[in-house]
């Protein structure tokens, strides 16, 4: 009997990736808003997300700073430009 329990065990973490990364992800987030709250448990996944966001684009060779740049002489005004 313990045989075909830890075969099944085995296979179940083999065979169902997604399901055994979902359960453990549902585990840590359930754990940091019992232990941080929800607001700042959620504060540090849009983080997270941001963080992934802008590494992504690093990644994909994307001159994120340069962009950036530009962007803002086209926003501020001359006099706040210090670049």
């Amino acid at each position: 009997m313990w045989e075909d329990v830890k075969n099944l065990i085995t296979e179940f973490f083999s065979t169902h990736r997604d399901r055994k990364i979902g359960f453990t992800l549902g585990l840590i987030v359930g754990a940091a808003i019992l232990v941080f709250g929800f607001f700042n448990t959620l504060f540090a996944f849009f983080c997270g997300v941001i963080g992934l966001y802008i590494g992504s684009r690093f990644d994909r060779g994307d001159d994120l700073i340069e962009r950036t740049l530009k962007r803002l002489e086209k926003i501020l005004p001359e006099n706040i430009q210090h670049w």
